[in-house]
């Protein structure tokens, strides 16, 4: 008589499929295998995704015996991302649930809370808020697409704008003020950066090395707010071997962002003796393709090495990870949830109806990989979310798998 078994995914175990292709991702150790759909595994598949079996199905001695159900089988074993038993009567109700998440209904709940006139949470989903203050002699009018950098033609964000801004958007979650230009040269700086400090809100000044250099002595002669520290922004290799007498006179905290544009500048920073930890950036300037291709873009072996927990596997279904939260305001006034996108108001605006405009019409707090042909790929939901570099490039994803 053949004997069934039931075969179990535990709840911490992702299963994908697409076409003939299917991935295995247990988000508790970070193991994972990829498999070739056959039909009898394609039916397996099915069956389990199905959320009413519970990630549970039976099988017969006669599936089992086939070379790639058991090779499923047993890799799912191997990484302890399921298992499985005899199937009686006191195995029967043994179920797991499937790791699904829901959104929509949230956001419609939102939608619904707004048109009542009660959707105040909204501010909550403000994280970060980055103000572009004033140009930059040694800034460059097209890198903020890509990273926070200073533009070099640009008027002067009033401090008062910035302030009710901020004031409007205060929540437990507004956790980092990013400011970016030279703040030395804006006006009145000080009593901008005491109002800021008053929030009791950690900012960071992003400023370029040559800006620092020019006014090292106003930097000195100030008593600095704990909550501030500087990001010092490098677009020249070379600027490097400067670095050591500046970060002497240098007496608050700060971090070092050094711009690369190709393997050469991969080289000439690696011949470089320094002790500093330098963040390295990658911009695409039109003509290094190439070097995105062999520095940025991703493969199988990067995508399955990230090593993501479930809530992280979640979050990239349903937000993006790389803008979710974040309001940029430029020069201008204009508010953006991606500077590479349509503006959703200016920063006269209050801050709630930006963000509702964002939930609703907006298309980078949710702009995940449901588009083609990251659609198509069985590595969809480990893949980094869409960032400016796919929007500065023309491309829909930087990888290559699909």
């Amino acid at each position: 008589m053949m004997k069934n078994v039931r075969l179990v995914l535990n709840q911490d175990t992702f299963l994908w499929i697409k076409n003939k292709e299917g991935l295995v991702y247990q988000s508790k150790n970070y193991q994972a295998f990829t498999f070739t759909l056959s039909d009898s595994l394609f039916e397996i598949c099915s069956y389990l995704l199905e959320i009413e079996h519970l990630y549970t199905v039976i099988l017969s001695e006669e599936l089992l015996s086939d070379t790639s159900v058991r090779y499923f089988v047993d890799q799912l074993i191997i990484i302890d991302a399921g298992k499985l038993i005899l199937d009686n009567d006191s195995t029967k109700d043994l179920v797991s649930l499937m790791p699904i998440i829901k959104i929509h209904d949230q956001i419609e709940d939102f939608i619904w809370k707004h048109e009542q006139g009660i959707g105040g949470k909204l501010i909550l989903h403000i994280h970060e808020l980055s103000f572009y203050i004033n140009e930059s002699k040694y800034g460059n009018d097209h890198y903020h697409k890509q990273f926070f950098f200073p533009c070099i033609d640009a008027p002067t964000l009033k401090s008062e704008k910035i302030i009710r801004f901020i004031r409007n958007s205060k929540n437990l979650h507004l956790s980092n003020i990013n400011l970016i230009g030279n703040i030395f040269s804006y006006p009145t700086y000080t009593v901008l950066l005491n109002h800021i400090f008053n929030f009791e809100i950690p900012v960071t000044i992003y400023i370029t090395f040559d800006d620092l250099v020019v006014h090292i002595s106003q930097l000195k002669n100030i008593e600095w707010n704990n909550l501030v520290k500087f990001n010092i922004l490098i677009d020249k290799i070379s600027t490097i071997d400067k670095l050591s007498t500046l970060l002497n006179d240098i007496v608050v905290p700060y971090s070092i962002t050094c711009l690369f544009f190709s393997e050469n500048d991969i080289f000439d920073f690696e011949r470089i003796q320094t002790s500093f930890d330098i963040q390295m950036i990658p911009i695409f300037n039109g003509e290094n393709i190439t070097f995105f291709e062999s520095n940025v873009f991703v493969n199988k072996n990067d995508i399955l090495s990230a090593n993501l927990s479930k809530r992280e596997v979640f979050m990239r279904q349903v937000t993006n990870v790389n803008h979710f939260g974040k309001l940029t305001i430029m020069t201008d006034g204009k508010v953006y949830s991606d500077v590479n996108q349509v503006s959703l108001g200016t920063i006269d605006d209050t801050p709630y109806s930006i963000v509702y405009k964002e939930f609703v019409e907006g298309k980078t707090w949710f702009r995940i990989r449901n588009q083609a042909p990251c659609n198509d790929c069985i590595f969809q939901w480990l893949c980094p979310s869409p960032s400016n570099y796919e929007t500065v490039i023309g491309s829909q994803n930087l990888c290559f798998v699909k």
